[in-house]
């Protein structure tokens, strides 16, 4: 009988091991979190003059008002600058409200602060969502606290005082950072959490959170530097840029968000974010140093911020890498993927959001440092030219050749790039260059 040699089995079975069945537990994974997302909306509060309050709790509440009735209640710890959010399973009926725990006995008592989300006659609001979107939004106020609190605070509070925590919390809260103090070494910071924001867009935000993290305490003679990751990318990515940046006269920031949601609602979620942060620290000038398809979420945040919000502090961009024409392997996952990563969509070449996000000129209003890389390898997918990951033809698109103020190419592959010191160089010398009068 012939023997059959073992190379070609162990072949087959290192790449069923390696290559397939890992692949198949990540578009299971994916498929389970896109159900999610298409099942449930997020609904987000910000609490006005909560400044200095104890142990600030935001409640999103499902109330049947004609019954009084309240179907659920889900509590969450709210941030620093008084923003909290949630899943919810439907669009309608959701009311939110907070209050402080000032006596810290874990439940709420006659006399503690409550702020509610009301209409302009001060009575309790649903949270408008949108349809297309699937979210909403809502400030919450001061609710006066000489009066008895509305029929849905009773209500809420009374269903909430009836439940143990683990009763009525769901695990669907989305921690939301605005300014907290990261430790890079964090495993919410690691390539592993990075991946899981792509291929678990769902949970994501649910276990890791998501927000915008400062390395130190702000301070006000610094110019705040803030640095976006790619697709699968992680804050750890930095590490080179962190540790080269000139202390004295920057201070580094963060953004830490899911890479597989659609790149325009994160956009928008960074640029709200940045907007509240303005709002607390007046800080006048912010730049930003992106990678990847991290340079396309910021040019969203960016273009939103400067030419619909008309703010002026954000004066400089750096991309580094970024596909700005799409990539070529995207249009293959929306097309034959089992399950479709939602970033996918927007990263097909000739794509709306591909088209929109280069649309509107920057240049004379902001400074845009585009840096390419050209270290090419072997690839089914790219043409000759690319950086391993990204072809040149995508990091060169014409539009964004044109708004950029310097155009400058290094011989490194996708990733490496962000750990060449003349890399690093280029990029500060570029921030500390003086401003245009």
């Amino acid at each position: 009988m012939k023997s059959i040699k073992p190379w070609p089995a162990l072949l087959a079975v290192w790449v069923a091991t390696t290559v397939v069945l890992p692949s198949c537990m990540k578009f299971v994974k994916l498929e389970s979190d896109l159900d999610f997302m298409a099942g449930t909306y997020v609904i987000s509060g910000t609490v006005e003059n909560a400044e200095g309050q104890p142990r600030l709790y935001g409640l999103v509440v499902e109330w049947d008002r004609a019954k009084n009735q309240v179907l659920s209640v889900d509590r969450a710890r709210v941030g620093a600058l008084g923003v909290f959010a949630f899943f919810v399973k439907r669009a309608g009926n959701q009311y939110l409200l907070a209050y402080s725990d000032t006596n810290a006995n874990d439940a709420y008592d006659a006399g503690e602060p409550v702020w509610i989300a009301a209409d302009d006659h001060g009575r309790f609001a649903p949270v408008v969502v949108n349809g297309v979107t699937r979210r909403g939004t809502a400030t919450l106020t001061p609710a006066p606290t000489s009066a008895p609190l509305p029929a849905l605070g009773t209500a809420a509070l009374a269903f909430r005082g009836q439940r143990t925590t683990a009763e009525t919390v769901t695990g669907w809260s989305i921690p939301i950072a605005l300014g907290d103090l990261a430790d890079l070494d964090d495993p919410r910071f690691s390539a592993v959490r990075g991946e899981k924001g792509l291929w678990e867009p769902g949970s994501f935000p649910r276990e890791t959170g998501i927000g915008i993290y400062f390395l130190e305490p702000y301070d006000p003679r610094r110019i705040p530097v803030l640095f976006v990751y790619g697709a699968a990318g992680s804050p750890q990515d930095w590490r080179t840029f962190f540790s080269a940046l000139d202390r004295t006269k920057y201070q580094a920031w963060f953004y830490l968000y899911p890479s597989g949601r659609r790149l325009r609602e994160l956009g928008d979620s960074l640029n709200s974010g940045i907007e509240l942060l303005h709002g607390r620290l007046g800080f006048p000038r912010l730049d930003v140093v992106a990678h990847s398809m991290g340079g396309l979420v910021s040019r969203s945040f960016v273009s939103t911020n400067v030419l619909d919000d008309k703010n002026r502090y954000v004066r400089r961009f750096v991309s580094i890498s970024t596909p700005w024409g799409g990539h070529e392997a995207a249009a293959m996952g929306v097309k034959f993927g089992p399950a479709v990563v939602p970033s996918w969509r927007d990263m097909v070449t000739g794509s709306d959001f591909q088209k929109a996000v280069l649309s509107r000129p920057l240049k004379g209003r902001v400074d845009h440092l585009l840096i390419y890389g050209h270290h090419a390898s072997r690839s089914l997918v790219l043409p000759d030219e690319n950086d391993g990951t990204v072809s040149v033809a995508s990091e060169l698109v014409p539009a964004a050749k044109a708004d950029a103020v310097r155009v400058v190419g290094f011989d490194a592959d996708h990733l490496g790039i962000l750990s060449r010191p003349d890399v690093v160089q280029l990029v500060q010398e570029f921030l500390d260059a003086p401003m245009p009068r």
